[in-house]
């Protein structure tokens, strides 16, 4: 976690300390999590908002403590603007302190075929015997939990091939697409193309990938 928002100056403790998995920026449309805290008062004289009505914000279900938020941005693009009050009666309150994150979108995920990333050899027999080898769509090195994309359907085919691609609804690898691999040669590269990926904010992306046989 990063304090984003320390106190002024050593022994004053008039500030609000942010943390969150990003320096500066929040994940368009998921649910960031944030942790939130003023040195010397408890969680429940916090007050915590998102100006102008950008973002959610709820208190983290499964957070440590009650200083753990999610903020999940409704726009694509922009800023989001974090206030922290102090409760000093049940009408007033005192700044605590603001910090400002501008809303990015997840990047685009990296693709595997079974346990075989992306440009990397797979062997054909794999491809050939395996009934269950899926096409999988991941976040590498996330800062935090993150639910899997779901690919949702794609296009194999093989360099030599002189066939129409095999479209494939869903990630598993049908027997068409075993039957159009088991004509290839070693020196010959997979190819999945048109692969449509939904991602966890609610957008779909196309991706392609490609496989080297050995």
């Amino acid at each position: 976690m990063l304090c984003l928002l320390c106190p002024t100056a050593k022994g004053q403790y008039d500030r609000a300390v942010v943390s969150l998995t990003r320096l500066d920026y929040v994940y368009y449309n998921i649910d960031n999590p944030m942790s939130v805290s003023v040195p010397g008062l408890l969680p429940q004289d916090i007050s915590v908002n998102i100006g102008e009505d950008k973002a959610y914000l709820h208190r983290d279900p499964d957070g440590s403590n009650s200083n753990d938020f999610l903020v999940k941005p409704k726009d694509s693009i922009g800023t989001i603007t974090v206030h922290i009050n102090e409760k000093l009666d049940a009408q007033r309150t005192k700044s605590r302190g603001m910090m400002r994150f501008r809303v990015v979108k997840l990047p685009n995920p990296e693709v595997w075929l079974g346990y075989v990333h992306d440009g990397d050899s797979i062997a054909l027999k794999d491809l050939l015997n395996n009934s269950y080898l899926q096409v999988k769509a991941e976040f590498v090195d996330f800062n935090f939990p993150l639910d899997s994309p779901e690919v949702l359907s794609f296009e194999i085919n093989r360099s030599e091939s002189f066939r129409q691609p095999v479209e494939v609804t869903g990630n598993k690898l049908p027997q068409a697409a075993r039957e159009m691999l088991s004509e290839a040669r070693l020196d010959e590269t997979v190819y999945l193309d048109n692969i449509k990926v939904l991602l966890p904010d609610g957008r779909t992306v196309t991706l392609h990938a490609q496989f080297p046989l050995k």
